[in-house]
């Protein structure tokens, strides 16, 4: 349970994280973006990002199973945090459904490659701290 509500935490907090990354970068492409954002659009974007960080989060309770291979989890994983995206974003207005097929297909895109950014960065970074710790343990047996 301690576990799940981890997630949740981890999960809000990169929801609210990318948000405010995508608002900074709007308001230094356009310093009037801000200003194009209602009130109710501002509670509806806070909203569906922490649902969109907790589709992306929780998921990966996926990774403790040893039954699974990675291709299988990774595959998991993304699939339920795309499925929970789509949905959303077309509720927050994120997918530009007015403006052309290719408008929309560029959006897919980025939010694609931005999700294999993030997460080749938490996969980079656990790959490095499963050998610090494979490092220390052979420091410790060595040392027997």
């Amino acid at each position: 349970m301690r576990k799940i509500i981890s997630k949740i935490a981890i999960g809000i907090s990169w929801g609210f994280t990318v948000l405010t990354m995508i608002l900074f970068v709007g308001v230094i492409i356009n310093p009037k973006f801000l200003s194009t954002i209602s009130q109710q659009e501002f509670i509806n974007y806070v909203i569906c990002s922490a649902v969109v960080g907790l589709g992306f989060s929780v998921p990966t309770v996926v990774y403790d199973s040893e039954r699974l291979s990675q291709p299988i989890k990774i595959f998991i994983h993304l699939g339920i945090a795309f499925a929970i995206y789509i949905p959303i974003s077309l509720i927050a207005g994120w997918i530009p459904i007015n403006q052309g097929f290719i408008t929309m297909a560029i959006s897919f895109v980025l939010m694609i490659i931005i999700s294999f950014i993030v997460y080749l960065g938490f996969y980079f970074y656990y790959k490095k701290e499963a050998n610090k710790m494979n490092q220390k343990i052979q420091s410790i047996e060595c040392d027997k």
